[in-house]
């Protein structure tokens, strides 16, 4: 019984350190997405700036 126990401690410690990676990769990816977004929108308006002469 108290090794069955310890198991399903070790499970739920792998569990906790699984969703965590998961946060921590959503994160990353978040932070990425939004650079993205935000370099688009900058380049565009460069380019907008450009062809305007403004």
């Amino acid at each position: 019984m108290e090794t069955r126990n310890h198991f399903e401690e070790k499970l739920t410690i792998k569990e906790l350190k699984r969703q965590q990676y998961y946060f921590i990769y959503e994160a990353i990816m978040s932070i990425i997405e939004f650079s993205l977004l935000v370099g688009c929108f900058f380049g565009l308006l460069m380019l907008l700036f450009e062809a305007y002469n403004l």
